[in-house]
């Protein structure tokens, strides 16, 4: 089939070319497929390594034809091939026996055809070829034609491809958050018969889908698609236990919201309060520093949905007591978080929002242009003073001192001097072991 335009005006990595054209010659013909073949029609740029080749060859038959070689998933028919400092992944033709796991086969058969390799795949805009070498592409399943309806369909029967592989229900959302896509009718109603394969999926595999999918252009809909075929269930059900008009609410401050890990995901579980929603973020097993940033992001975040915007501080004292829990780093993110959940208002409701957080972050900037002492560390008085000063040595007491005196200094930095902490310290002491 001739190529479509974008095919033959790409420009191919050297290292890529460099595999198929020995390939080629040792007389097995190989392919660009899959996403990268998706990607290019779409405009994408690729790097080497995000290229997959398939091959009639067999792993053994790859291996001998270059020198280096890591056979990286040799049993499943892929191995990588190093071309000077790229990587370059090699996968046999191959058809899958029955899958057990829910995301693997339990056997693997290596083929000769590429069109019956195609057939394995799990929407049709990923089971299209091109072998740049002749120019020629293979698109068995109409790919290219639903790529311009913007539609994702799956490979053959949905429910079957679904039943093998439980990520790929969570992959057809994540695809319609990032194209823009929708799901194929046929697709979507194969989803919720699916569910109890999803379960079966790693807990680790699923947050790099779902992380993918909030970080999304179109992560907004997709959400509400989640819910509607039931995944969000499997993948959050303390979110999908939320009302209905309280998840929209939360999709549509994601929608709005920088696409960035902590705020989306903030944005996402705000309605579940800050302890649940970075304890959801830790049971995904994120990073550990996402689920606490999450957390204190939501601490410091005052919901003008809630129609308490009060809760953004306002008093010097209250200002500094805020800024010291949430860092002065965080306060552009938690305006963030508040502008995406204003945009989600309605006018009249935004109306009366809106000039109560610009005085909060008018008055925060004033003081944080003021530069006051927010943690232990911008005291007069470090540990060693404080355990010169009460002649004791290391202990619990000393970070209790500390703690203290950064209180006293919040609500008055004028304190702030090593005379007024020392005289603070000797009262908080002596009141503390008189207590003892």
């Amino acid at each position: 089939m001739r190529p479509p335009a974008a095919l033959e005006q790409a420009r191919f990595p050297e290292a890529i070319l460099d595999v198929l054209r020995r390939l080629s010659a040792a007389g097995h013909r190989s392919w660009l497929v899959g996403g990268a073949v998706r990607d290019l029609l779409l405009h994408r740029p690729r790097a080497a390594t995000d290229f997959d080749v398939a091959t009639p060859a067999t792993p053994r038959q790859v291996m001998a034809l270059f020198r280096r070689v890591i056979p990286t998933g040799i049993d499943h028919g892929t191995v990588t091939v190093l071309v000077g400092d790229e990587k370059v992944e090699v996968t046999t033709f191959r058809g899958e026996g029955d899958y057990v796991d829910g995301r693997r086969p339990a056997s693997v058969t290596f083929l000769a055809e590429l069109e019956a390799d195609l057939a394995r795949r799990d929407f049709t805009m990923n089971a299209m070829a091109y072998d740049p070498l002749q120019a020629d592409f293979r698109d068995p399943f109409d790919g290219r034609v639903d790529m311009s309806r913007r539609r994702i369909r799956a490979v053959g029967e949905p429910a079957a491809r679904f039943g093998e592989d439980g990520l790929r229900a969570m992959r057809a959302v994540r695809f319609a958050a990032q194209l823009g896509y929708r799901l194929d009718p046929a697709t979507r109603a194969a989803i919720p018969g699916a569910l109890e394969v999803v379960r079966k999926v790693s807990v680790e595999r699923v947050a790099e889908e779902l992380s993918r999918l909030v970080l999304a252009a179109h992560a907004g809909p997709a959400l509400l698609l989640l819910r509607r075929t039931g995944l969000l269930g499997v993948v959050l059900p303390a979110i999908a236990a939320l009302p209905l008009s309280a998840y929209r609410h939360a999709a549509s401050v994601v929608r709005h919201a920088p696409a960035e890990p902590a705020l989306r995901l903030a944005a996402l579980l705000h309605g579940v309060g800050p302890e649940e929603a970075s304890k959801i973020v830790f049971g995904l097993r994120l990073p550990r520093r996402l689920s606490d940033e999450v957390g204190t992001l939501l601490r410091a975040y005052a919901c003008p949905a809630a129609r308490h915007p009060a809760a953004l501080p306002d008093a010097p004292a209250d200002i500094r007591r805020w800024l010291a829990r949430t860092g002065p780093q965080r306060v552009p993110a938690v305006f963030e978080l508040v502008s995406a959940e204003l945009r989600t208002l309605s006018p009249a409701h935004r109306a009366a929002v809106a000039p109560e957080v610009s005085r909060a972050r008018a008055a925060i900037d004033a003081e944080l242009a003021a530069a006051p002492p927010l943690a232990t560390g911008d005291l007069a008085l470090d540990g060693r003073a404080v355990m010169s000063l009460l002649g004791e040595g290391p202990g619990p007491h000393v970070g209790e001192a500390l703690h203290h005196l950064l209180d006293r200094v919040l609500e008055d930095p004028a304190q702030n001097t090593r005379e007024a902490l020392a005289a603070e310290l000797r009262r908080w002491w002596a009141g503390r072991t008189g207590a003892l």
